[in-house]
């Protein structure tokens, strides 16, 4: 790996910032995209980390050195170094950076999300009525989420529905009692919608099969990037009506007490 002399020196997002810059230097068309790709994470998870927005954890910090090629002295260094920064960081911004955990316990129900994703349509309002037609939930239900997403800043005051803040996403260190109910929201959802959409609007489908399970980890990384991948394709400057994904991938076997 091709990095300045006092590498070691630095922490996680500068160290990944300046290798991307490096990179961009030798290929102007380089994305954070082929990067996330070098690193076998997700672009979604790049971009939470380089923000700010998602915790470096030990896990994520191996896969990040092997990607960049660190030598096991470098990998030891940078680990101690960011997890030193975390725990001298000031209780204050400790729970700013938590604070999206807190966040999600109040929005984990379905529509909070579809609400976000209603602003990137033409015409979008932030209006109960307007959101309550589109999404066919109740008014009350409308106005109470605008006013929710208005408190926690994720959205700009005013008539038009403009997201403030970056993309959320649903990830893997919410507490896991939320981000079941969030789930279960929107297998509820589906169940309800699977009659009431016509077949040129949606797609259902189900493969049992036998597997492995040391893979599953990388299973999982794969349906995110497919998620993410599908999203993109699908989101255009023409985008007028609101989709979702939901992707269940588990074990049939007996749950052992």
């Amino acid at each position: 790996m091709e990095t300045q002399s006092n590498k070691h020196t630095n922490d996680a997002i500068t160290l990944l910032k300046d290798e991307l810059a490096r990179r961009k230097e030798r290929n102007s068309n380089y994305s954070l995209r082929a990067f996330a790709q070098s690193l076998s994470i997700s672009p979604a998870q790049l971009s939470q980390l380089l923000s700010g927005k998602r915790n470096f954890t030990t896990e994520v910090l191996g896969t990040i050195s092997r990607g960049l090629h660190l030598s096991p002295e470098e990998e030891r260094s940078l680990l101690t170094r960011t997890l030193l920064e975390k725990a001298q960081t000031p209780p204050q911004e400790r729970a700013k950076r938590q604070l999206q955990e807190d966040e999600f316990r109040l929005i984990s129900e379905w529509y909070h999300f579809a609400i976000l994703s209603l602003g990137k349509i033409r015409g979008a309002k932030a209006d109960p009525h307007w959101i309550s037609d589109r999404l066919g939930i109740s008014v009350s239900d409308a106005r109470a989420a605008l006013e929710r997403l208005r408190r926690m800043d994720i959205i700009e005051d005013g008539k038009a529905l403009k997201q403030k803040s970056a993309p959320l996403n649903v990830v893997s260190e919410v507490p896991s009692r939320a981000i079941q109910s969030y789930h279960q929201s929107v297998l509820e959802l589906a169940l309800t919608k699977m009659p009431q959409t016509p077949l040129d609007k949606r797609d259902f489908s189900a493969m049992t099969f036998a597997a492995d399970p040391a893979k599953i980890p990388q299973a999982r990384k794969m349906v995110e990037e497919f998620q993410d991948q599908l999203a993109e394709f699908l989101q255009t400057p023409n985008s007028k009506e609101i989709f979702i994904i939901a992707c269940q991938l588990f074990s049939l076997e007996r749950t052992q007490s």
